[in-house]
């Protein structure tokens, strides 16, 4: 999802929120938990 897209949707544009989305867009299959998805940030060395 582009930055435009999500201005548009009226959601303020972060780098965390950049990083959970590209995240979940990673893995369209999988359905994340919060946990999963900090788990990830961790792994990529994100915090």
């Amino acid at each position: 999802m582009e930055q435009n897209e999500l201005k548009k949707a009226g959601l303020k544009v972060t780098l965390p929120r950049v990083k959970i989305l590209e995240i979940i867009e990673s893995n369209p299959d999988w359905h994340m938990s919060a946990e999963d998805v900090y788990k990830e940030l961790l792994s990529r060395g994100e915090d």
